[in-house]
């Protein structure tokens, strides 16, 4: 499996967002964005697309540390059964020696 590597795509958490609606660096509004109502709108979902994205980035830091641990665990078992070096280095990089 290819790992995913496309980084010109945007998060869907972040790319639902309307890219038209978001005001400018300098504080003034989109011109999708209205004064009032429609400019806290804009802030409450751009405030759930970043908190919604945090929370992504947490459970995929998670699950990597999970897999990390798994990985030493089987290593470390397997140096212990007597499985040579070598071996358990290239089963740990995934290559079957065929």
């Amino acid at each position: 499996m290819d790992p995913f590597t496309d980084t010109s795509t945007l998060p869907l958490s972040i790319a639902q967002v309307e890219p038209d609606a978001v005001g400018a660096p300098d504080g003034t509004a989109g011109h999708d964005a209205a004064a009032g109502a429609g400019s806290s709108v804009l802030h409450e979902q751009l405030l759930v697309a970043v908190v919604t994205r945090a929370g992504e980035v947490e459970a995929a830091e998670w699950a990597l540390d999970q897999a990390k641990t798994a990985r030493d665990t089987q290593v470390k078992a397997a140096l212990e059964a007597g499985i040579p070096a070598d071996t358990v280095e290239r089963a740990a990089a995934g290559h079957t020696g065929a």
